[in-house]
């Protein structure tokens, strides 16, 4: 990139490159640019990057990412949560339980997962298992529609 277009990469072109690398399970090569990084990895790398080791079943690697993401904010539990996650995939229940329970022991909640959708120029905002928007009713009963659909 700076050798054709004279551009240094910045923090979000690595990020996006660990997405991607990630995203296509090359979690080792995910990992080398990152340690290879000319700046610290922030908590959007970090966070990435163990999302694929979730996906991939690495706990090896989402160990490390998990650590470096406590490191950056140690009243997150979603790198534990994540964490919990690959272990409890690997079948290792002792050391999910462990994570599980330090998560409650420090008071540390997860914030609901959240989508939003802008129709006709108006945002709307949607929060895990809330059924308060008006429309509630109708869009559930699409989603139910495009299910069947889709199965």
């Amino acid at each position: 990139m700076e050798k054709v277009f004279g551009l240094a990469p910045k923090i979000e072109h690595y990020g996006c490159m660990v997405d991607l690398l990630g995203r296509m399970g090359c979690l080792k090569e995910a990992y080398d640019l990152i340690m290879g990084m000319p700046m610290e990895a922030n908590e959007i790398i970090w966070g990435s990057f163990l999302s694929a080791c979730r996906v991939y079943n690495n706990d090896e690697l989402g160990e490390v990412a998990a650590r470096r993401l406590l490191e950056l904010n140690p009243r997150d539990p979603w790198g534990r949560v994540m964490l919990s996650n690959i272990y409890a995939e690997e079948a290792k229940f002792d050391r999910s339980m462990g994570l599980r329970k330090e998560i409650k022991e420090k008071g540390l909640k997860k914030s609901p997962g959240c989508s939003s959708i802008e129709v006709n120029g108006s945002v709307h905002g949607f929060l895990v298992e809330d059924n308060s928007h008006p429309c509630y009713n109708e869009i559930n009963s699409m989603l139910e529609k495009i299910e069947k659909l889709m199965n």
